[in-house]
């Protein structure tokens, strides 16, 4: 299994339930993605697991019934992890980093 696909499986297991319980936690889960790498302590390949905007609201609507990658794009600030969700993935050996995005003024 690669490590691209472990992130998914243990973002689900962590999350899935709370998210269908409480949808309105879809928006820090989109912000916990968009713009932040996640690696594993595990992987030996140093994996890096990001999404864009669009892939981070496809990996939130993919854990309802009936949701569009649009219904998550841009719902809350970017690059935001919260400490709950940092906390869970740590239990599953993830860490991450924020990507700065550079401004071109001229």
């Amino acid at each position: 299994m690669s490590y691209y696909q472990k992130f998914e499986d243990d973002f689900r297991e962590l999350f899935i339930m709370s998210l269908r319980e409480n949808e309105a936690f879809g928006k820090e889960l989109w912000s916990a993605l968009a713009n932040v790498v996640w690696r594993n302590k595990n992987d030996p390949n140093n994996t890096e697991c990001a999404y864009s905007f669009r892939a981070a609201g496809s990996l939130v609507a993919s854990m309802l019934y009936n949701s569009h990658y649009m219904d998550w794009y841009c719902t809350s600030p970017d690059a935001v992890v919260s400490e709950y969700i940092s906390n869970a993935m740590t239990s599953k050996g993830w860490s991450y980093n924020i990507l700065k995005c550079q401004k071109n003024i001229g």
